[in-house]
């Protein structure tokens, strides 16, 4: 039998690397390392992709991280304590360089994302990626690399990039990303999210909403629809990077937004035809997302889109 697989709408950036991630030991604050392969291997199961729509993610470079990081900073990743006190992990269980690997891998999809995004004019979402919480010269928040940060400096040195939107939906403020774009007016940070980090920056381009716990499908909807469109009349992006938290749902572990698993889709889905209906590039990130449900948020919009985005 002939098999056909019409042209899909996007492209998926992952490779094995990404399952060899973050092993937190506190159970209050799993992060499935599988729950990318689970969206990858149902996207096959229900033939919605093939392995030909998946671009290998590459290992970052050295060059590359210092575009953004301090090397005082990435040497002082070699040492198992510092790593581990930024990733909550147990001290029982050894770690190997598979954890920096897991970063490097992680942040060259990013980068390899945002690279196909600008030269294809479409959407790709990295099944990992969006470690918003990570500053030059620290991590924190279960950051090691800032991917974005360092996606956006990449592409504006070889000249491909200027203004960037940074549409941040996680329920984790976006510190790391506000604080290290808050003199660059090229970048526009858009975020909604708990009070669990509360910086705070004045510069013009940023949009910065803090919600209360229990927000529920309907308010957070509400304050979604009436405030995104707007930054698209006051600032007009090369590229978006959507920052797809699924930790607003209410089965994770870690947030209390208690949307439901509709609600995070009509979020979803609100984002993407806001960006795509200006025909800007998109990248999107999977982000932050705790317990053995969070796969299926990132699911369901990837099949949204291959579906009918």
């Amino acid at each position: 039998m002939i098999r056909i697989f019409r042209k899909i709408p996007c492209k998926l950036v992952y490779r094995s690397e990404y399952m060899t991630g973050i092993h937190a030991q506190n159970t209050h604050r799993s992060f499935d390392v599988m729950r990318f392969k689970k969206i990858r291997d149902q996207l096959i199961r229900e033939k919605l992709i093939r392995h030909s729509h998946i671009l290998k993610a590459p290992r970052i470079t050295d060059e590359d991280l210092l575009l953004v990081h301090t090397r005082e900073y990435l040497n002082s990743l070699r040492n198992p304590l510092t790593v581990g006190k930024i990733l909550n992990l147990d001290y029982v269980n050894p770690w190997d360089e598979y954890i920096l690997e897991y970063f490097r891998y992680v942040s060259g999809g990013t980068l390899l994302a945002t690279e196909y995004a600008l030269e294809h004019k479409t959407a790709v979402f990295n099944l990992g990626g969006g470690y918003h919480h990570a500053h030059p010269d620290r991590g924190e928040g279960f950051c090691l690399i800032n991917d974005v940060a360092i996606a956006i400096r990449k592409m504006q040195a070889l000249q491909k990039l200027n203004r960037s939107l940074i549409v941040d939906l996680d329920y984790h403020q976006g510190n790391g990303n506000l604080l290290y774009f808050q003199n660059d007016e090229n970048i526009f940070t858009f975020s909604m999210h708990a009070d669990n980090w509360n910086e705070v920056s004045n510069k013009t381009h940023n949009i910065d909403i803090e919600l209360p716990a229990h927000t529920q499908d309907k308010l957070y909807l509400d304050v979604l629809t009436k405030e995104l469109p707007g930054v698209f009349s006051i600032f007009s992006p090369d590229l978006v990077f959507y920052i797809a938290g699924s930790d607003p749902y209410i089965q994770d572990s870690l947030g209390d937004f208690d949307l439901t698993e509709k609600g995070m889709l009509e979020r979803d889905k609100f984002v993407y035809q806001q960006i795509r209906k200006h025909e800007i590039p998109l990248v999107i990130l999977g982000a932050g997302g705790y317990g053995p449900e969070s796969w299926k948020i990132y699911f369901n919009f990837i099949k949204w889109v291959i579906k009918e985005g």
